[in-house]
């Protein structure tokens, strides 16, 4: 066989491999699947409206052996959220609804203590109302806001954002009654229908009045949704009473997922002024803002701006970046998750932050600092021993053995940690942790006298 022919199969067989060779999204996602136990995943990154990455991995049902695809229908459970904001925006931008309004105008006999209480108040979770868990034994909407009308305010509206109370079933009331139909009609028509997605929609799961029968609607291509228990999948199922289909128990895939995001990447859909009212948290009382918008939950992330929601707790995990016009949405089936996978997957599209060159202050006592690099290391594995914590942080430490490593577990090596603020007694500090290269975290750490940890929390950045 001549020189020539020998270069020209070289080529070929290169050029099958690298054809064929997954890219660094798939490696991530069938690694975090493997390590989570996770039987299938859906993935879409969009940019500047344009679907740039889409893929589906494993499986969708293990019962019946079936494939993930990307018209697979995954819960999204709390992303359910983002639909129902932008329902909201999109009567405010017909001019039937402010979000200003007080909820007491759409409310018959309401309550003296809810007078100011606003529609932004009820989208970001900062109405003062009590939070408490769903009633499967709640008929509808109007039941449930009558039952919330006895219970007294856990604060005053806007002092504090406190998640998973009444505030969605309030909202769904207003979205009602002004867009004159049933919510799930309202998300079809307004949502659904125009951005062409197909495969969205709710089971309108119920049990019946002997809690003995599961019964709900066809979703077609649904996933079933599962919980790994120590050595085995068990199925699991979420199921939302009707009154809270506002707050959670939406069916997507990621196609139409990546439809959703895309429409909120230009005009087309709601205004630039109605996006950036949605996505601005309002200021507490205090002056501080909250730590959620109109739906959307609102942060940092990589130093850049971060708006999403995840649910399930990460059944769906959608983060959108403004100043990018970057999206990405993770969907699994694997209940027993932290909403990580997006950023995971953000890593290889967003450049590193500017502040990975600050290199922090002064370091008044570098030995603390060096015993508690080594010790992350240990809360990443889920290995750390008690005797290194007191107070709240060794009460809770199970919990961080438990979920740090889900959460964080597929970080690079801890390879710096900087000290960013430090008290006058070095006893409360806060530290950027560098992992790799590029990707980091905040760690708000609080010591006792001894020495001994009292409070420790990662948080993005």
């Amino acid at each position: 066989m001549n020189l020539q022919r020998w270069g020209l199969l070289l080529l070929l067989g290169w050029t099958r491999l690298a054809w064929a060779a997954p890219d660094k999204v798939d490696a991530f996602l069938r690694a975090e699947m493997a390590r989570n136990h996770i039987p299938g995943a859906a993935v879409a990154v969009v940019r500047d409206g344009k679907v740039i990455k889409a893929a589906a991995y494993g499986t969708a049902n293990l019962e019946w052996n079936a494939p993930a695809s990307t018209r697979t229908a995954f819960q999204i459970a709390s992303g359910t959220k983002m639909f129902t904001a932008v329902l909201l925006m999109d009567f405010v931008g017909q001019g039937k609804l402010r979000l200003e309004d007080r909820v007491c105008q759409y409310i018959s006999d309401c309550p003296a203590a809810w007078k100011d209480i606003t529609l932004r108040h009820l989208a970001s979770h900062t109405s003062g109302m009590k939070p408490g868990p769903v009633n499967a034994d709640v008929s509808s909407v109007a039941v449930a806001i009558e039952a919330a009308k006895k219970v007294p305010l856990a604060s005053a509206p806007g002092e504090k954002a406190a998640y998973g109370s009444d505030d969605f079933v309030l909202l769904t009331q207003v979205l009602e009654k002004v867009g004159g139909a049933p919510y799930p009609q309202l998300l079809r028509d307004r949502v659904f229908t125009p951005l062409g997605m197909t495969n969205s929609g709710f089971d309108r799961a119920i049990l019946t009045e002997d809690d003995i029968v599961l019964t709900s609607d066809v979703v077609p291509e649904r996933s079933a949704t599962y919980q790994w228990r120590t050595d085995h999948q068990q199925q699991y199922w979420f199921v939302y009473p009707h009154y809270t289909l506002a707050a959670g128990g939406l069916f997507s895939s990621v196609t139409d997922m990546s439809r959703f995001v895309a429409a909120l990447m230009s005009d087309k859909f709601l205004s630039a002024d109605l996006r950036s009212a949605m996505w601005t948290p309002p200021t507490l009382n205090d002056g501080k803002p909250s730590g959620f918008a109109v739906g959307w939950t609102v942060g940092r992330y990589r130093g850049r701006p971060e708006v999403g929601h995840s649910g399930g707790p990460a059944l769906s995990d959608t983060v959108y970046y403004p100043d990018d016009k970057l999206a990405v949405v993770v969907l699994t089936n694997q209940r027993k998750l932290v909403p990580n996978l997006a950023h995971g997957v953000a890593n290889f599209y967003l450049s590193p932050p500017a502040f990975l060159s600050d290199p922090g202050i002064t370091d008044a006592t570098p030995e603390r600092t060096q015993a508690l690099k080594q010790l992350l290391s240990k809360l990443l594995a889920g290995k750390a021993d008690a005797r290194h914590f007191a107070g709240t942080a060794k009460d809770a430490l199970a919990d961080l053995n438990e979920w740090l490593p889900i959460q964080l577990g597929a970080l690079p090596p801890l390879s710096r940690l900087i000290l960013l603020e430090d008290s006058a007694d070095h006893l409360t500090r806060t530290y950027r942790a560098i992992h790799g290269k590029d990707q980091t975290l905040r760690w708000f750490v609080r010591f006792d006298e001894a020495g001994q940890i009292a409070e420790v929390e990662p948080r993005d950045e």
